[in-house]
């Protein structure tokens, strides 16, 4: 029955109209060049608020969030007063949609390309850049979340991550134990303070499936660290535990209705308002011991190029791999290697013959990891 007032709860906040939101800024859809449903309710926006001065060297930070109505995620953002420009994107109710379009992991890559070629055809910035990524979620969006950390590339990149209620696993423990361990190597990562992670969690209990009080009990376990017993009210509602190790950050709160669901969505900016002071005052962010232990794709040379290039590639042991060249709308290009490789450095000419000038990406995948560079074509 809980399931079925969070479903239709949700759903309900979604549909909201933008009147429930403050967020004051340009809105650009983007539902149509991700190819979306929106027979499912599918859409995706960017929101760059109004306060936005944009950075002279390019470089930005990019809040990317899973699962909300688009006011709720401006909210985030603009309450907050962040620095920062909003990518949302919401695929439906559950979490199945997001777990089957992101474990397509060349999603990712298109949506920030998308997102820098926006801001670029748009004029808001000439020669845009990422500097962070900020991922953050609620509720369902979680299923997302996991895949995209799937890939060394994406996880590299990834500044923060916020989960407002919403990370769940499956309660078989084999089951659970593959399905949070980047979760738990990310939250490792916040507690060395090489990452920043924030979760928040409701006292719904669930049934079939781990409850998002058990996955944060699980990730304590971990991590070797307990809870310090408060009694507190926010927007959220009344806080009872909470932790805080290095820049890994959990709340804990009663309430077990839709409603005290959906305050955590409602109330992201207070983690957002954190992270961006901390970030702004954090060194090291991102920072990994022996990057060998993973694979490598090294940036072409040479780079710009003109008729062919060297692509070049580390592998820790032998393994199935595919190398494929896009162009910048996302166009599959060339498919360079698609075959079992062995271990170490391996490398790859391509050659440009018949292509237009500009902007290429060569996407490593292997093991269920991606990496991925950019490259200049010029004639």
């Amino acid at each position: 029955m809980i399931l079925k007032i969070f479903f239709f709860s949700i759903l309900f906040g979604i549909a909201s109209c933008n009147a429930q939101g403050v967020g004051k800024g340009q809105r650009i859809d983007l539902t149509s060049s991700l190819s979306l449903d929106t027979n499912q309710g599918q859409f995706a926006q960017l929101f760059i608020p109004d306060y936005y001065n944009p950075p002279q060297d390019g470089k930005i930070t990019l809040v990317f969030h899973l699962h909300s109505a688009s006011w709720a995620a401006e909210d985030e953002v603009y309450r907050a007063k962040a620095d920062a420009v909003l990518f949302n994107i919401h695929l439906g109710g559950l979490s199945s949609p997001y777990k089957n379009y992101f474990s397509d992991q060349t999603k990712f890559l298109k949506i920030l390309n998308l997102t820098l070629q926006t801001l670029k055809d748009k004029g808001i910035i000439a020669n845009p850049e990422i500097k962070n990524i900020i991922v953050t979620s609620f509720s369902a969006g979680y299923a997302g979340v996991r895949e995209i950390l799937k890939s060394e590339e994406y996880y590299r990149q990834i500044a923060a991550l916020h989960l407002a209620d919403g990370l769940h696993s499956s309660s078989y423990q084999p089951t659970m134990d593959e399905q949070m361990k980047n979760f738990v190597r990310f939250a490792r990562d916040a507690v060395k303070k090489k990452k920043i992670m924030r979760l928040t969690h409701s006292s719904i209990t669930t049934s079939g499936y781990a409850s998002t009080t058990e996955t944060a009990n699980y990730l304590l376990s971990h991590l070797n660290l307990s809870r310090s017993m408060v009694n507190e009210n926010d927007r959220i509602g009344t806080l009872y535990s909470r932790c805080d190790s290095g820049y890994f950050h959990l709340r804990s709160y009663r309430g077990t209705t839709a409603e005290a669901h959906l305050k955590h969505l409602y109330a992201m900016d207070m983690m957002l308002k954190a992270t961006m002071e901390q970030l702004n005052r954090a060194t090291g962010i991102g920072s990994f011991d022996n990057p060998l232990k993973s694979f490598r794709l090294k940036q072409n040379y040479p780079n710009p190029f003109n008729d062919q290039t060297s692509l070049e590639f580390y592998l820790p042991f032998s393994e199935f791999v595919e190398l494929t060249v896009f162009d910048q709308r996302g166009k599959r290009v060339e498919s360079l290697i698609r075959r079992f490789q062995g271990s170490g450095w391996h490398r790859v000419r391509f050659k440009a013959a018949g292509l237009a000038s500009g902007v290429y990406y060569y996407v490593l995948k292997a093991s269920g990891n991606i990496a991925f560079r950019r490259m200049l074509l010029i004639k």
